[in-house]
């Protein structure tokens, strides 16, 4: 048998490396976009004069940096952005928590942050003490609000907590201050955020629980898993070398990673 010419062997060999070459490639050179909800300050939709974008949003940037990718946050409605996410219409998601119909949808990145849900008091005499949620089912806890469109909400439904829906944070929060509801079941950061701008002074608050969250990228399109080695990577280096901390502090936040 005849053999092929050393230099078409070394062509052959030199176009298999390029097509292999090339699907990382097309991960780490295309947009990917990650839809991001308005929830400062871990994302803030319209920045203010100090032009913070949010915890997440620049936890994100330098995680594409150190990744090599292009990590494009979108900001959209949280319902809308799960949808297009789920579908593959767009890559995944800023920032989410773990579920287990969740995992059936998204690949999960290792955490990049903690979200503490709990029960805001309104800030006249000392706040009862709280366990678990039933234990607002008490008639002396008074009027428990809640903001529309949380999965909070649900929750409260499900624990059988009369409660009065409110159209977002900021409205929560004057009502709460105000004393228009005598407690608040909500997320922590957005609250304290808000407090923290416009009174200086936290509300009291009862933490209920406290969990990791994570990038989340669709596995409707077959090249995201590929990216998770090196966002884990980017990741663990920015843990070690406290990029998390110091971003958590320029918020004006204690460190929580």
């Amino acid at each position: 048998m005849q053999r092929a010419p050393l230099s078409l062997i070394c062509a052959a060999l030199a176009g298999l490396l390029a097509v292999g070459l090339m699907r990382p490639a097309i991960a780490e050179e295309r947009n990917v976009v990650l839809a991001c909800n308005d929830f400062p300050p871990l994302k803030i939709e319209h920045p203010a004069a100090d032009r913070l974008r949010g915890t997440d949003v620049d936890a994100i940037a330098e995680i594409a940096r150190r990744a090599g990718l292009k990590l494009e946050p979108r900001f959209m409605p949280w319902k809308r952005g799960y949808a297009e996410a789920s579908d593959g219409t767009i890559d995944g998601l800023c920032s989410c928590s773990y579920r287990e119909d969740r995992a059936a949808l998204f690949h999960f990145s290792d955490a990049i942050g903690n979200i503490s849900v709990g029960v805001f008091h309104a800030p006249r005499g000392e706040a009862a003490p709280i366990a678990k949620l039933a234990d607002l089912n008490a008639s002396h806890f008074g009027k428990i609000g809640v903001v529309k469109g949380y999965n909070l909400e649900a929750e409260l439904d499900e624990a059988k907590v009369p409660h009065m829906t409110v159209s977002g944070d900021q409205q929560a929060f004057d009502m709460l201050i105000n004393g228009r509801i005598d407690h608040l079941y909500s997320f922590r950061a957005p609250i304290d955020f808000i407090a923290r701008h416009e009174t200086g002074t936290m509300a009291p608050y009862s933490e209920l629980r406290s969990s990791p969250y994570f990038i989340c990228l669709s596995k409707k399109l077959p090249d995201t898993a590929a990216m998770l080695p090196r966002i884990n990577a980017a990741i663990a280096e920015m843990h070690a070398d406290g990029t998390f901390d110091a971003i958590q502090r320029r918020y004006g936040r204690n460190p929580i990673n």
